[in-house]
């Protein structure tokens, strides 16, 4: 008997490679590697945070987020700034040329998604939107879930 856990394990790697192409979209309009992007993107959302508190949010080791987080600033598009009343303490932030190429990169993802879903019907569109809102709701409620139990 197949139970509700069975179906998605078996519809995952379907998921995942639709979810691949509309990834390619966002890896094609941007000059960064997509974990960069996440992590500009992370900042933006997040304000100005700690290395911890963005390494926390992209569920990567502090090593690796550092080394991101140094390539963004290379590029100007993250600063580093001390904290006050703690010079040993770093706050990161997206500077506005990061802000910028955030909303270059969002207008691109949304005309390939135009595009890419411009066969579709109206309806279809909206079933589309509403599943993933779905998605995401339950995934985050899971995932909320689990992290409560740490």
């Amino acid at each position: 008997m197949s139970t509700p856990i069975h179906t998605i394990a078996q519809l995952y790697p379907r998921l995942m490679r639709a979810m691949g192409h509309l990834r390619g979209a966002v890896d094609e309009t941007m000059d960064l590697t997509y974990n960069q992007y996440k992590a500009l993107l992370s900042l933006s959302d997040m304000g100005p945070c700690t290395l911890n508190a963005l390494s926390r949010e992209l569920g990567v080791a502090t090593s690796s987020a550092s080394q991101m987080v140094d390539r963004l600033v290379a590029m100007g598009l993250v600063e580093r700034t001390a904290a006050d009343g703690d010079r040993r303490s770093i706050v990161l932030k997206s500077s506005s040329e990061g802000e910028k190429l955030l909303e270059k990169v969002k207008e691109e993802i949304l005309r390939r998604y135009q595009d890419l879903f411009r066969h579709l019907g109206t309806v279809e569109q909206n079933n589309l939107a509403g599943a993933i809102h779905t998605l995401v709701r339950i995934l985050e409620k899971a995932i909320q879930g689990e992290e409560s139990e740490k």
